[in-house]
């Protein structure tokens, strides 16, 4: 997910960055395109090592993370449903496993599409910006590992690396929002655009 890009605003630490899927506060709401081709490689590792999986938050790279608030959110329906269909479902690769500070993160090729979709969604509700505008960059990521030792993300890398590359599909984005607990669901879906070249 979109967390930590290596250019930070303010000069903001990465430990200062409050939001953060399945470590902010309840009654929140994100944007997300799940890939649940890669659980089966990443789930174990995310269970163990990054606290938004046991929250309920699948595999996925961000969109727009703080959303609209949960109830308002339901009013976005139309408007998202209108940015899936702007897009046409695509092929990607993870092909590299990358850092943050204290984050491993597998970095997808056709990086500029998800941002291309973020930045769409941007101009539709521009009083929500990724992170709350403590970035400077944009960078569609995988969280694997986070927040944790120097010596648990190389082990992370190393389990990671060899099974690079790994194929999967974008089809779908999905409405995230968290209860009161901190528990993460999805409250809706939109397909992408059946893709011309299929």
């Amino acid at each position: 997910m979109l967390k930590r890009p290596d250019t930070i605003q303010h000069q903001l630490l990465p430990y200062q960055i409050a939001p953060v899927i399945g470590l902010a506060m309840g009654n929140e709401s994100a944007v997300i395109i799940p890939i649940p081709e890669i659980e089966p490689i990443v789930g174990p590792l995310r269970w163990q090592y990054d606290q938004a999986a046991r929250l309920g938050v699948p595999a996925h790279i961000t969109l727009l993370y703080p959303f609209c608030p949960p109830t308002p959110a339901r009013d976005a329906i139309s408007g998202l449903r209108e940015v899936g269909a702007s897009f046409e479902a695509f092929p990607f690769s993870f092909t590299e496993v990358r850092r943050f500070s204290g984050t491993a993160y597998l970095h997808p090729d056709r990086s500029e599409t998800f941002v291309q979709i973020t930045k769409t969604l941007m101009k539709m509700w521009p009083d929500c910006k990724p992170y709350d505008g403590a970035f400077l960059d944009i960078i569609p990521h995988l969280t694997v590992a986070d927040r944790v030792a120097l010596e648990t993300l190389s082990e992370v890398e190393d389990s990671l690396r060899y099974r690079l590359p790994i194929a999967c599909f974008a089809r779908e984005i999905w409405l995230l929002a968290s209860d009161h607990a901190g528990m993460w669901s999805k409250k809706a879906f939109f397909p992408l655009a059946a893709s011309k070249k299929l």
